[in-house]
């Protein structure tokens, strides 16, 4: 599972981890079945406290995303409906393009480093949105 947390952001740890998770889900990357990695993994592999991870796991069983087994892991559920949208692809364009007009960068060099970041997370890519 990708997903990376940035505390200087804005946006608190929570929500930037919720969403992703949320996009992994609604998206196919993460299928029904999988296994969520254990909350204290988690919380050690992106520098959080366990309480962060496991208020975020909470959420998404409240949204029907997962399901919380105890200590038999927390596994992705067949999204319901489909939350994440283009609009979400849209929200992150405009946060580059607002960070790179503040640091005065040019939007070829914008854009090359988009290029790189993608490839950095280069791997197989995930299966189109279901309908």
């Amino acid at each position: 599972m990708i997903v990376s947390v940035d505390p200087a952001s804005p946006v608190p740890v929570f929500e930037q981890l919720r969403a992703q998770i949320q996009r992994l889900i609604v998206s196919g990357a993460l299928r029904p079945g999988a296994t969520l990695p254990p909350i204290r993994q988690l919380a050690t592999d992106l520098g959080l406290a366990r309480g962060t991870v496991n208020k975020v796991y909470d959420a998404l069983a409240r949204e029907g995303l997962v399901r919380t087994n105890g200590r038999h892991g927390t596994v992705v559920l067949e999204p319901h409906e489909t939350t994440a949208t283009r609009d979400d692809l849209a929200d992150a364009a405009a946060a580059l393009a607002l960070v790179a007009r503040q640091l005065g960068v040019a939007p070829a060099e914008a854009h090359e480093a988009l290029t790189a970041a993608l490839h950095r997370l280069a791997g197989p890519p995930p299966p189109p949105p279901r309908p």
